[in-house]
């Protein structure tokens, strides 16, 4: 009789062994702010080497779930998400809600100028294809963690009356301040990705999940006057709706 050979247990590659290390955090196997296993404990229990042990911490601390501390080891991050509320109110800024979950909040201008407006921004602002507009891109910080990257365009006499404070202000603040009202605000909330370009601001790995927020400030003649996208870490944000109920 033929003996039967009894195949080896699966080494773990680098991919599943990232997927159950966030497992074990999200489940509270390693709990908020306890040490993780050492780096020889990883590599005997997963059976993997330590280059690949190090790979998957190095990716969890970019994903903001561990960090490490020398000579201490690796640690669970304790942080409160930030939680932004949209009920109606334009003028709460995301600096209000990141005050609010315990950081400071700070703005980092990354460029502006003149740009021709094509597809969806033209006719969003109701220009024709080609026309100048301007654009704008600031980080949002929490404390010294860029967690959301904001881009704009709007005509360029409007840019001209916002001025220099576009860069250190948060946008729904400045429209206040200046006194430029908005008479609705139309949200769209999508996933997507980070380009190469987006994940080098965020410190983020490319490809990283990103949560993206398109807005569009609709004037009192019902003319839309700026446009905004937002996008930020999902492990950072949770976005909360309150819509009022209609009474007859």
């Amino acid at each position: 009789m033929a003996k039967t050979r009894l195949s080896k247990p699966r080494s773990f590659l680098y991919s599943d062994l990232l997927s159950a290390l966030r497992a074990r955090i999200a489940d509270g196997t390693y709990p908020s702010g306890s040490r993780l296993p050492s780096l020889a404990e990883l590599t005997k229990s997963f059976r993997v080497s330590a280059i690949t042990v190090r790979r998957a911490l190095r990716e969890l601390v970019y994903e903001g779930l561990v960090e490490g501390h020398q000579g201490l080891g690796v640690f669970v991050r304790s942080k409160p998400r930030i939680h932004r509320v949209l009920a109606g109110d334009p003028d709460r800024s995301i600096g209000d809600e990141i005050r609010r979950a315990g950081f400071v909040p700070r703005l980092v201008e990354v460029d502006h100028g003149p740009t021709r407006a094509t597809g969806s921004v033209a006719t969003r602002l109701g220009l024709r294809n080609g026309s100048t507009v301007f654009r704008h891109r600031k980080l949002t910080f929490a404390s010294d963690v860029p967690v959301a990257l904001h881009r704009l365009h709007m005509r360029p006499a409007l840019a001209r009356r916002l001025g220099a404070d576009l860069g250190n202000e948060f946008i729904f603040t400045l429209l206040k301040k200046k006194r430029i009202p908005i008479a609705s605000l139309r949200c769209e909330f999508s996933a997507s990705t980070l380009s190469e370009d987006e994940a080098r601001l965020l410190q983020m790995p490319t490809g990283f999940p990103i949560f993206r927020v398109d807005y569009t400030g609709v004037d009192r003649r019902g003319a839309t006057f700026i446009l905004g996208e937002t996008i930020c870490r999902p492990d950072r944000f949770v976005f909360e709706i309150i819509l009022p109920r209609r009474t007859r």
